[in-house]
């Protein structure tokens, strides 16, 4: 497979679609740049198609606010079109085609890091087994959903058992996971398949672990049964809803295997809920419903569950949700260590290399910082590209 991204001759000055991505990132419209530059929406519009270009004074007026390197705005933008497929939202709301396009923009960014890191380091290759299609025309049966959520489990070397790392897993196994601030409270996460190989983006805002460890689950229940929906269907709500659906039912099927909740799941007391979660790491409410979904409890001790829950309040915060650990994405922050390391990269001309400075490419993998954190990341074992 090759991620290696076709990065352009470097650009000799102004490019204007890094002005277009800086902007759009930050859900700034060309009239609000304009306003906050003492300029007219025009010459931002001349600025964006490349009829014109800034003098360095407005160039660093338009850094700063914009919060990009002046080096950024001179980098050339490599081409992203046609090179991602669908993207698909883990999304509780509405959302604006602003969020849409600042998301696009840090896609493309960090895809642009990945390609940049796959220079060097060989990445790991794509282990996913092969799904079949629905038998009906419909979409998936939930009994086709589980024996697809057992392959993908044995294809992975995995048991029934609790999943330690979910984030771990995918990175072992060749899909891109990353966690930072997605900017709407209405999405925990996306994915997308660019060039071959899955990409799992995680909202940083959430703070439940288990929670989040659901939202990975899902958006790869979307990465491997929805790869035939186009874009333009997901305009149709009904269509969106039914495949949230199915990527909810692959979630609770892949995080609890059948066969164990049958096994485990004897009581519908909430302190053997608790321990259910402590062992599982995943939410209470998921764990009912799957229960449900599986015919371990009925409708009626469900609705009783859900009762307590409203009771004690823990729609969203739970018991453990601060004792479970979140789990970090720490392959590409692994990657960038060794580069360093092996003075590949260096750290003081990053801006120069790339465009992108060492904060956003800390924010795009998923970190604060790349060296407070680099400590805390597993070993993990890595093939320089020859």
């Amino acid at each position: 497979m090759n991620d290696l991204v076709a990065f352009p001759d470097r650009a000799t000055g102004f490019v204007p679609q890094r002005l277009t991505e800086a902007r759009l990132a930050l859900q700034i419209s060309r009239a609000e740049l304009a306003r906050d530059l003492h300029l007219t929406g025009q010459a931002i519009g001349y600025y964006e198609t490349g009829d014109r270009r800034p003098d360095m004074s407005v160039l660093l007026r338009i850094s700063e606010i914009l919060r990009q390197p002046v080096s950024f705005f001179l980098s050339a933008s490599p081409a992203f079109d046609g090179l991602r497929g669908t993207r698909f939202f883990r999304s509780i709301g509405t959302r604006s085609n602003k969020v849409n396009q600042a998301l696009d923009v840090k896609t493309k960014w960090l895809w642009e890091l990945v390609g940049f890191v796959s220079k060097h380091i060989k990445l790991p290759a794509v282990s996913l087994p092969d799904v079949p299609a629905p038998q009906s025309e419909t979409g998936y049966h939930v009994r086709e959903i589980e024996e697809i959520t057992t392959q993908v489990r044995r294809h992975w070397g995995l048991g029934d058992g609790p999943i330690a790392n979910v984030i771990a897993l995918f990175e072992t196994h060749g899909i891109v996971v990353t966690r930072f601030e997605l900017g709407s409270d209405e999405i925990d996460a996306f994915s997308c398949w660019i060039r071959q190989r899955p990409y799992v983006l995680l909202g940083s805002e959430k703070k439940s672990s288990s929670r989040s460890r659901f939202d990975a689950a899902h958006e790869l229940g979307h990465l491997l049964l929805h790869r035939h929906i186009a874009q333009e269907d997901l305009e149709d709500k009904a269509v969106r809803d039914h495949i949230e659906s199915e990527a909810n039912t692959f979630a609770g099927a892949f995080l609890l295997p059948r066969s164990a909740m049958l096994r485990e799941f004897y009581s519908a007391r909430m302190k053997h809920l608790e321990g259910l979660k402590s062992r599982w790491r995943v939410s209470m409410q998921a764990i009912a419903h799957r229960a449900k979904t599986i015919g371990i409890i009925d409708e009626h001790q469900y609705i009783l569950f859900r009762k307590q829950i409203s009771h004690n309040r823990w729609h969203k915060n739970e018991p453990l949700d601060d004792v479970i650990p979140m789990e970090q994405p720490n392959w590409l922050l692994k990657c960038w260590q060794l580069l360093t390391d092996k003075q590949i990269v260096r750290e003081a001309g990053l801006e120069d290399e790339t465009g992108f400075s060492l904060e956003l490419v800390a924010r795009l993998f998923g970190h604060e910082t790349l060296k407070t954190k680099a400590a805390l990341a597993p070993k993990m074992v890595f093939r320089l590209s020859e």
